[in-house]
């Protein structure tokens, strides 16, 4: 079957990404590339935050195409050489958008290394992660040994590389590599709804946070502090961001408390 990648825009700034490719989401180049379509698309549209969500049953990615990669690898001299894997495991992550992966199901190897490279994670309770490669013969080379690694640490990183089988999503959320675990039949509808309430803020406050985080997350704690401070420093100058700290602080002056104020919900 074909491989479909449908935007659509299920809340005010948010957009939805959902790809098929079945029987099981092998990612593979075309898939790439139409997910990145897509995500230039939401971004011209003025979207904050995107969803990418599969709509093929029981798979996210089930990993990336074997298929392809011996093609590719196997060709004298190589296609494509290692390091100059998909783009869209880079340019996920560097939209000014802010990214969530839901995984419904699989996500192996470049699967898991998809969602890795988006800024948020949701799961479904039936989801599984994994890092499989070691099985195929060859080490995870999108994301698994780096990213995976500032995310839940070095040590559990090792182990999911070398022991290979995957981990369930209430495993993954309680290692640091996703964020949220929700019923499967309530994935969708609890990715858009947090989409949503991300994308009520600001867009420069977020295109604010996410360069601060991403910008110092790999330098030496001074270094990262001196880029904090002066991405802070930019944007608190901005017209515009002084226009909100004032209405912000006239709720205060009018009696608000702190949720109220902010626009925070209670719950």
């Amino acid at each position: 079957m074909a491989v479909s990648v449908n935007v659509s825009y299920p809340a005010d700034g948010v957009a939805l990404i959902a790809f098929a490719d079945p029987p099981m989401n092998f990612g593979g180049p075309e898939l790439a590339r139409k997910i990145l379509e897509a995500v230039q698309e939401a971004d011209e549209a003025g979207s904050k935050v995107f969803v990418l969500a599969s709509d093929t049953p029981g798979y996210f990615i089930a990993h990336w195409s074997l298929q392809w990669i011996i093609d590719a690898m196997g060709a004298d001299p190589p296609a494509r050489p290692p390091a100059q894997r998909p783009a869209i495991f880079e340019e996920i992550g560097a939209s000014r958008m802010i990214s969530i992966a839901a995984n419904n199901g699989q996500a192996w190897g470049g699967g898991a290394e998809l969602s890795w490279g988006c800024d948020l994670r949701i799961a479904a309770e039936s989801a599984t992660y994994g890092q499989p490669e070691v099985a195929l013969g060859i080490p995870p080379g999108a994301g698994g040994t780096t990213r995976l690694a500032r995310l839940i640490g070095p040590t559990k990183c090792m182990e999911m590389i070398l022991d290979g089988r995957p981990i369930t999503a209430s495993e993954a959320l309680a290692l640091g590599a996703i964020n949220k675990v929700v019923p499967d039949e309530r994935l969708r509808e609890e990715a858009i709804a947090w989409a949503a309430h991300i994308a009520q803020w600001p867009a420069w406050s977020l295109d604010a946070c996410k360069r601060s985080f991403t910008g110092g997350r790999d330098l030496p704690i001074e270094a990262a502090r001196r880029n904090e401070q002066a991405i802070f420093q930019a944007t608190a100058r901005r017209p515009d961001a002084l226009a909100k700290l004032a209405e912000i602080q006239a709720k205060y002056d009018a009696g608000a408390d702190s949720y109220e104020a902010a626009g925070l919900p209670r719950d």
